[in-house]
């Protein structure tokens, strides 16, 4: 038993140090860590003394905001010159959950997971959030920002390449169709294709009669029968751009 205690702060030593290795200074309050991080994102709250509780959620939450507010203010000094819907839309790729996960294997947090499965990749854009809401609650607004510049901006974000890159092509497809003022249609049903084995999938359909598109996807979630409709819509209006500007090169 007292073999079996000391291993196991071995291994919390261990997951601290790789956290701490994350943050990038020596933090004081491990307990901290230890309760929110390691010990499967405890929900329970702290003494009286104190306002808040040590819950992951609250943290990725504070996170979230505080990414927010840094990138923009970082984004607002780089681009000068580029309107708010413009600045909006680059955030919203740095800032999307896939880049947030990407990035945080770079980051290595799914070392802080141990042997514990990682049930969904969206976990590690969540940590990464939480992560940011426990340096600014424990260093301050100025610690969060060089965290996210250090780790993140300059190191894990090239924003010329960001602004080219296709996170959801059903927000593609809306953007396009508003900026050339098409009216788009969505359309999803719910399919049962196995009524003993109780599978159900998603047909979605995606129109713009305007400009004669009709695609059709299906997935096993709402959301990716909607990607793959919308996936199909935009090599259809990728294909007519390319060859119009073939034609005008004629």
């Amino acid at each position: 038993m007292l073999f079996r205690t000391i291993l196991k702060k071995d291994e919390d030593s261990i997951l601290v140090e790789k956290l701490i290795k994350i943050l990038g200074y020596c933090t004081k309050n491990t307990k901290f860590l230890k309760e929110v991080f390691i010990y499967s994102f405890s929900t329970k709250k702290v003494n009286s003394n104190q306002s808040y509780s040590l819950n992951f959620q609250r943290l990725e939450f504070l996170g979230d905001a505080i990414l927010n507010s840094i990138i923009s203010h970082f984004l607002c000094e780089k681009f000068p010159d580029k309107k708010e819907g413009e600045l909006t839309q680059i955030r919203s790729k740095i800032v999307c959950r896939k880049n947030l996960n990407e990035i945080s294997r770079k980051l290595t947090i799914p070392d802080i997971f141990s042997n514990k499965p990682i049930i969904s990749d969206n976990i590690l854009g969540n940590t990464l959030e939480a992560l940011i809401g426990f340096i600014y609650l424990e260093i301050g607004y100025q610690g969060s920002k060089d965290f996210v510049h250090k780790k993140i901006l300059h190191t894990h974000v090239n924003i010329m390449e960001l602004q080219n890159k296709i996170f959801s092509y059903k927000v593609w497809m809306i953007e396009w169709s508003q900026k050339n003022k098409f009216i788009i249609n969505f359309k999803t049903f719910r399919e049962v294709e196995n009524k003993d084995q109780n599978m159900i999938t998603y047909l979605s359909e995606f129109t713009v009669l305007e400009y004669g598109i009709q695609t059709k996807g299906r997935g096993s979630s709402k959301k990716k029968s909607e990607e793959i409709a919308a996936k199909k819509a935009y090599f259809i209006v990728k294909k007519e751009i390319k060859s119009i500007h073939k034609e005008i090169i004629k």
